[in-house]
């Protein structure tokens, strides 16, 4: 009797021989005899696709629905298996050819949108996602967006982000403002001897546990710079800690912002806490202000990159991933003083504040949304408070590599565990 484990072996031999439809047969033959192997269905769902029958991948998600009751979830893992085997025409196609009314339609229209990201058709893409927006919005509670679903990350992405008509219209939330703890500068500021700042932001568990290698690593690659950290429900040991790393490394100068406690508790508000701040300190210094996680030690001086930034107001790291809030990291931004730089930053700030609310997990990623929202906004040939076009760059281009010959992130999984438990989860 042929067993499901070697039907699978089989199907994959058929696959790498580019043998489609044999594969197919093999793999049904796989999910028939053994329905809880995913391995199977998944290889049927690119075998199908690979021979461009389309069609009959909803016919599979309605198959999967019938056998294990998770068609939905299906449709969208094995779309998300198209943009890995660079199937993005096939993606768009499907979308193009689904009805509004199929239960399908936003994993179709949310997968063909990063289909467009990838290829470089951020217009489309847009446009599909503004499309997804109205469609989740409508079948609200009918979706499986809950935290351990892996359709959460593309229903965050998908709403988290906007096109630049609702970053051109962000207005001061006046009554979310008013519910952020004060900004408390603790001591005079100074600005070092480098010709930019360095900047973080985090919560006192967060920076007892990754600032002293913060301070230790700049100190060894950046003496005479400035460093600013704003730390969240700060305490006594939290600044007694800033003293000790202000004694420890002589070379650098430290300056240190806090807040008490905030009424948002979650991750996105500790993650997009140094764009709330950002105008301040971009103001306060008046000198390119590099804002980083709290989670990195130096690899080298930042010195080469900053001046890389040379005529533009706002640059950052570019990933060329899949997700529409995946786009553009966090990890590392630098924004020159004048006005330009203070409108892009501003309109940060602002976009971050409009979506706080937004209940965690469904705000995740907010940090990275409104990066890429108003880099597009920027694009679009806005300007700023002083009638100039907006310029900003990315970072990838003008260095000529990602963050990591400059920075190397320490937090792995431990971040995680700190973010939620500052969360209170």
């Amino acid at each position: 009797m042929t067993t499901a484990s070697s039907l699978v072996e089989q199907a994959v031999g058929h696959l790498n021989g580019r043998r489609y439809a044999e594969a197919a047969a093999a793999f049904l033959a796989a999910v028939n005899a053994a329905p809880a192997d995913d391995e199977a269905w998944r290889g049927l769902a690119i075998a199908l696709a690979l021979q461009g029958r389309l069609g009959d991948l909803i016919g599979l998600a309605d198959y999967r629905e019938r056998r294990r009751g998770d068609g939905f979830l299906f449709c969208h893992e094995a779309l998300g298996l198209l943009l890995t085997y660079r199937l993005y025409g096939h993606a768009r196609a499907l979308d193009d050819a689904l009805p509004e009314a199929s239960v399908y339609k936003p994993a179709t229209l949310y997968q063909a949108a990063c289909a467009d990201l990838l290829e470089g058709a951020e217009d489309s893409a847009f446009a599909r996602l503004g499309r997804f927006k109205r469609l989740v919005a409508a079948r609200a509670g009918t979706l499986p967006i809950g935290p351990d679903s892996h359709f959460n990350i593309a229903y965050r992405q998908g709403t988290l982000i906007e096109d630049a008509d609702f970053v051109a219209g962000l207005t001061e939330p006046e009554a979310v403002v008013g519910r952020l703890p004060e900004l408390v500068h603790e001591g005079a500021a100074g600005a070092g001897a480098r010709a930019y700042v360095l900047a973080a932001a985090c919560d006192r568990r967060y920076f007892a546990r990754f600032a002293p290698g913060f301070v230790e690593s700049a100190a060894r690659h950046m003496p005479g710079a400035a460093v600013h950290f704003h730390v969240m429900e700060a305490d006594e040991a939290s600044r007694a800690l800033f003293r000790r790393l202000a004694m420890a490394a002589p070379g650098l100068t430290l300056n240190l912002s806090t807040e008490g406690e905030s009424p948002f508790k979650s991750g996105a508000y500790y993650a997009s806490a140094r764009f709330l701040i950002g105008p301040d300190l971009l103001g306060r210094y008046d000198r390119p202000l590099v804002l980083l996680d709290a989670d990195v030690t130096f690899e080298q001086a930042l010195d080469p990159l900053v001046a890389a930034t040379a005529g533009l107001d706002f640059a950052c790291f570019r990933h060329d991933g899949a997700g529409p809030c995946s786009r553009y990291p966090a990890v590392l931004s630098v924004t020159r003083p004048g006005a330009g730089g203070l409108a892009l930053l501003e309109r940060i700030r602002r976009f971050v504040l409009a979506k706080l609310e937004i209940e965690w997990p469904f705000n995740w990623m907010l940090d990275q949304a409104a990066l890429g929202s108003v880099l597009r906004w920027a694009r679009a040939g806005e300007q700023g408070s002083g009638g100039a076009p907006l310029r900003v760059g990315v970072l990838n281009e003008l260095v000529g590599s990602h963050f990591q010959p400059w920075l190397r992130s320490v937090g792995g999984d431990e971040k995680a565990a700190l973010i939620r438990a500052a969360s209170g989860q």
